[in-house]
Parts: C-alpha cells; structure tokens; sequence
C-alpha cells in the first residue's frame, strides 16, 4: 500500500505530490477541507496532526511525517527517477539548502503571512517587501542553471514551483525576474506537473 499523503487543494502539499510524480513515488491521496479540516474519507485532519496542517504524509510502515521539508526529503529518497539525490553526494546539501530557502524565506516568511486572514494589510505588504532580494537571488542563481540544484529536476524544484503557482495570487509578482520567469514557464509545461495543478482547480472549483 502506497504512503497516504494529506492533501488541501493548492495548500503545500501540493509540492509534494509534484515531486512524487516528477520522482514516480506512488502516493494515496486524502482530500482536507481547510476551513473545516474534514477529511475526505471521514474524519478529521486534526485527529492525524493535531495542528491540522499539510503537509502530513502517512508512511507504508504507518510512521507519520509532518512538515513539508520532511516529506519532500522522504519523497526523494523513495524517487525510482534521477531525481533522487544520496545524502554522501556532494549535490544533496544543496538539496537541502534549497528546500531550506523556500520553506523559510518564501513560504513561512511571506506566503504563510500573506493569506494568514488575521493579518493587517499594512504587515502583509510589509512581508510582501521581502520578495524582491529573495527573487534577485533566485533570479541570479538560475542564470546559469536550468533547475536549483544539478542538471535535473529534483524535490527542490518542486517546492519553488508550488511557490510560484501562488505567487501570483499572493500578488508577489515576478516579472521581471526573466530566468526565474522562464524557469517558472519550464517547470508548469512539465505534462505532470500541469495535471496536477488542473486536478487542484478542479477540486476547488467544487468546493
């Protein structure tokens, strides 16, 4: 039986399922509903994680991972693909210090401010003015490389890209960043990748 994945329709977890279908690691998918926590096949996610959040990844053996840096990490040790990186090769502290980056300095740093519904206008544009230097380094980085780390696609990849797909919404905007833009344009045209954000406009279009 495939590990059971914890998932909210544009919430996290959906960097997680990137990297599990760019790295062919089957996953089980369990539906939250945000605002209520229900789960889809009954019961809440609050009785699997009493902090009610994604990512949380229920593992074959029946261990629960939370945390999406953790899931990611376990994802791609799991990856059947060359997206697995070894932890004794020289690329896999790269790795980290990528997933690192987005989980810290864009995700919890703007984007958990930006949608928290409690939060001022004033101190969500005030997150808002952290993106520009977290985007120029990005921007630079990816001038010479085509992914953030080695020549392929790897779990970091697909936390950035889970960034961008919200970045627009979180009106973080990142034109003129051009090789984070085209990097961007890359990663959506992946056949994979562009499935699964249409099956999350699905699921919220119903909601």
């Amino acid at each position: 039986m495939p590990a059971l994945l914890y998932h909210c329709p544009f919430n996290c977890s959906l960097a997680v399922r990137f990297a599990a279908a760019e790295g062919e690691v089957p996953l089980d998918i369990d539906l939250v509903d945000f605002a209520t926590k229900a789960l889809a096949s009954g019961g809440s996610l609050l009785d699997v994680n009493p902090l009610g959040q994604v990512s949380t990844l229920r593992l074959e053996t029946g261990e629960l991972l939370t945390e999406t840096t953790a899931c990611l990490l376990w994802v791609q040790s799991q990856a059947q693909t060359d997206m697995r990186v070894p932890a004794d090769n020289p690329e896999y502290f790269q790795l980290v210090r990528w997933v690192s980056f987005t989980a810290t300095e864009l995700h919890k740093q703007i984007l958990r401010v930006v949608f928290y519904p409690e939060a001022t206008d004033q101190v969500k544009d005030n997150f808002r003015a952290l993106a520009p230097d977290r985007l120029a380094l990005l921007n630079a980085h990816l001038s010479t490389h085509d992914f953030l780390v080695g020549n392929r696609f790897t779990v970091a990849d697909a936390y950035l890209v889970w960034f961008l797909v919200l970045s627009e919404r979180a009106q973080v905007p990142i034109a003129g960043y051009p090789y984070l833009e085209a990097f961007f344009a890359r990663q959506v045209a992946r056949p994979k990748i562009a499935a699964l954000i249409a099956e999350d406009e699905a699921a919220r279009a119903k909601a």
